[in-house]
């Protein structure tokens, strides 16, 4: 098959990159893959790419939306003759192309987040009544990631959609870096990392909120803030937080050498599709302590293989941590060995599989 996946970014520090950059490799072994780029970025910036797989950059400079690439997306797809075009990022790029060409290409839209939190922005509120056509008619064939994120698209667009959960390669990472030492002021400093874009949806404020009043209460924890700034106004909000025992490290690429050396991993978001960053801690076998919403517990039995507060709220999310730091060693130990192995079901292999079994199930649909 030909097959061309099309997202807006693949910076480094984003799950949808790392899950994009995955894919694509793993795809590339027996099919013809290209991925295609919106944003014009560093190749430095970006997660690594397969060589095996063809890149193609549409070198889009500015912030916002600009009608200027949906037309350059619809020219490179009519020319490029794809069997298969997967989409990952806002679908106003390709709806000029799905409507043309539908008859000849079939088009793919995996939606990472929930689906009413996907459609927040102005235009795509401004224009979800086309996402919603092209959908209903059966031009495009959506993708959902969890049971949570199945529910809320089943739910808005009215239509049914395929369920194929997110899937990571075999972490790679270094054992014994000892870069999270200096953070561990005594032997019973419990060092909690978060990584995550800087954003509303991953609640770093309520995150920097519960620590400083754990701090507060003579709690020896610290809290490992990394990631991209992509809402300057929060992380403008984070600054007054920050001390020796609440610490922002910037971007990092080390993500999984931090999460093998913390003693758990933050999750306190206000909504979720299926965090690659939650399957990346199980994989290294870091505790994660979450928030119930999208995917997470499809994923975290609370207790068992990691942590589940009651809900979003401050003190819901305190009494979960709290729960950890009192935690036996051995229970902790156990703990960390239930997490590394429920990652076995998050493979990248078995997800590239679904998806390219479902490409073949859609090829043989006649197109309407």
């Amino acid at each position: 098959m030909r097959i061309a996946h099309f997202c807006e970014s693949l910076l480094r520090g984003g799950g949808i990159s790392s899950f994009i950059s995955n894919l694509v490799g793993e795809q590339a072994k027996p099919h013809s893959i290209t991925l295609a780029v919106i944003n014009a970025e560093s190749a430095d910036n970006r997660v690594p790419i397969s060589s095996d797989v063809e890149v193609k950059e549409f070198g889009k400079n500015r912030l916002g939306f600009s009608v200027k690439y949906p037309i350059l997306v619809y020219r490179y797809i009519r020319i490029s003759k794809f069997d298969v075009v997967h989409i990952h990022s806002s679908f106003l790029y390709y709806a000029l192309s799905v409507i043309l060409l539908h008859r000849q290409i079939k088009f793919v839209y995996t939606i990472h987040s929930d689906a009413v939190k996907e459609n927040a922005s102005k235009w795509d509120k401004r224009f979800f009544w086309l996402k919603k056509l092209c959908v209903r008619m059966g031009w495009i064939y959506p993708i959902t990631i969890s049971q949570a994120s199945k529910m809320s698209f089943d739910e808005l667009y009215g239509v049914d959609s395929k369920l194929i959960v997110n899937g990571i390669r075999k972490p790679i990472y270094s054992l014994a870096q000892g870069k999270l030492v200096k953070y561990r002021y005594s032997t019973q400093t419990k060092v909690f990392y978060h990584p995550g874009r800087i954003t509303e949806a991953k609640n770093q404020v309520m995150l920097c909120e519960a620590f400083n009043r754990l701090i507060a209460e003579n709690a020896d924890v610290v809290l490992i803030i990394s990631g991209t700034k992509q809402d300057i106004s929060i992380y403008n909000q984070l600054e007054r937080f920050f001390s020796d025992r609440i610490v922002y490290l910037g971007e990092r690429n080390d993500v999984l050498d931090l999460l093998s050396e913390a003693d758990a991993m933050c999750l306190p978001s206000k909504w979720e599709g299926l965090p690659i960053v939650l399957l990346e801690a199980l994989s290294v076998g870091c505790i994660p302590i979450c928030t119930p919403v999208g995917g997470i517990p499809e994923v975290v039995a609370d207790g068992e293989n990691g942590i589940l507060a009651e809900n979003v709220r401050l003190d819901d999310y305190i009494e979960a941590l709290y729960r950890f730091i009192s935690m036996s060693d051995v229970e902790i130990s156990q703990m960390k060995a239930n997490a590394l192995h429920s990652f076995d079901k998050f493979s990248i292999e078995g997800t590239s599989r679904e998806y390219c079994d479902y490409y073949h199930h859609i090829l043989s649909k006649q197109s309407v």
